[in-house]
């Protein structure tokens, strides 16, 4: 008796130990001090890990966008607080262009930015669903941030690339 006893706080301690480890290793990234800090945590962590939310670089209309497509999608994030939580994402995750950002956007090619579709979007989605879409640049730039947010593999060089591409491609 006393030996499964021992036996079984052994599994425990040890099943403990790595659920603590793993935890550790997928703790989202330290946020800024703000406002918004906790309506981030609480709304978007949810559901998912932050570390696509600190990467998208989002104006105020992407943001507007993708935090109503998130709330639609069930994220509880009250009325009062959206313009919180708008501003404190465009303050601290706004647009920021990294350094060359313009001269590799402005070299890419429309089969640059088609490839970038291709590899990245056709993984979830037919090819007719994206162009049957005839949406703003502002709303090209909230799908790309929604869909960057869900798991989409499109870097922050790619984004810009892809959006212009989209926006160009299938306007209104």
């Amino acid at each position: 008796m006393k030996w499964i006893f021992g036996r079984t706080a052994m599994w425990i301690w040890a099943t403990l130990a790595l659920a603590t480890m793993a935890f550790a290793a997928v703790q989202d990234p330290p946020l800024p001090e703000g406002d918004g800090k906790k309506i981030l945590q609480a709304a978007c962590s949810a559901c998912h890990g932050l570390d696509g939310v600190v990467r998208l670089h989002l104006d105020k209309a992407g943001w507007e966008g993708l935090v109503s497509s998130m709330v639609s999608n069930g994220a509880q994030v009250d009325a009062k607080d959206m313009p919180v939580l708008i501003d404190y994402l465009v303050k601290n995750f706004g647009p920021a262009q990294p350094a060359g950002g313009q001269a590799a956007q402005a070299g890419a090619s429309d089969a640059d930015a088609k490839k970038i579709l291709e590899n990245n979007c056709t993984t979830c989605h037919d090819l007719d669903l994206v162009s049957s879409q005839k949406l703003s640049k502002d709303e090209w730039q909230s799908i790309v941030g929604s869909m960057i947010a869900k798991g989409a593999t499109v870097t922050d060089k790619e984004a810009p690339i892809l959006v212009e591409y989209l926006a160009k491609t299938y306007k209104k």
